[in-house]
């Protein structure tokens, strides 16, 4: 993860917020003790057919469907998630989801 994944993210991350994410590294997934991301990471609720968000949630939402599970997906040698058939690496790949 740290030699395939960090190089690839950590652009992407500081690419949206370079202040805010200035010190990427493993623990902005994997927490200070380096859990499991679905143990550290929040859960996400999926509900009529869209991730249930709040309106202030909504910019880091994009950011993560638009930029951050592509990039994961490629880094991990994957393609991007087909919500047709259900395969590829999207947002449950680190999140749980809560599907509603």
């Amino acid at each position: 993860m740290k030699t395939n994944i960090v190089p690839h993210m950590i652009k992407v991350f500081q690419g949206e917020d370079a202040k805010r994410y200035a010190n990427f590294d493993c623990k902005t997934c994997h927490g200070p003790e380096y859990k499991a991301p679905k143990d550290f990471l929040p859960h996400l609720a999926f509900k009529g057919g869209k991730f249930a968000v709040s309106p202030d949630k909504a910019k880091v939402l994009a950011f993560m469907k638009d930029k951050v599970a592509p990039e994961m997906a490629s880094a991990m040698g994957d393609k991007p998630f087909d919500p047709a058939t259900h395969t590829g690496f999207g947002c449950g790949g680190c999140h749980m989801v809560d599907m509603k």
